[in-house]
């Protein structure tokens, strides 16, 4: 059975729905760029955020240290060393919420930033 080749008709919507992959076109080739880098979706690291919160507090990372329970069964202090990922509902955030008194908007300020620290 001869195989033939596909010629596809411009255009194709091919769109990326996450907008990391961008598609074009260049002569009879259809071009692929993924646009952005790792692979975290935008994730704010345990490392981004403690960077964050030392720029923008300092000394509040070592109040927050201080604070963790000692009790390595204890959820905080699990949190405390097992969080990979800050989300606004994780326990660490919430941790760190009421340990230092932040407020929403404080709590906003502080993701956002950390979404800028290098990863």
């Amino acid at each position: 059975m001869p195989s033939y080749p596909i010629r596809p008709t411009f255009p194709i919507d091919v769109r990326s729905p996450s907008g990391s992959v961008r598609v074009g076109r260049q002569g009879t080739a259809v071009t692929l760029d993924v646009v952005g880098g790792g692979g975290t979706d935008g994730q704010v690291t345990a490392g981004q955020f403690f960077a964050a919160l030392e720029a923008l507090r300092p000394g509040a990372s070592a109040i927050v240290q201080d604070a963790v329970p000692s009790d390595p069964g204890d959820a905080v202090n699990r949190a405390y060393r097992t969080t990979a990922f800050i989300t606004p509902d994780c326990a660490l955030l919430a941790f760190v919420r009421d340990t230092l008194n932040l407020n929403v908007v404080q709590i906003s300020d502080l993701l956002t930033a950390a979404a800028l620290q290098p990863k």
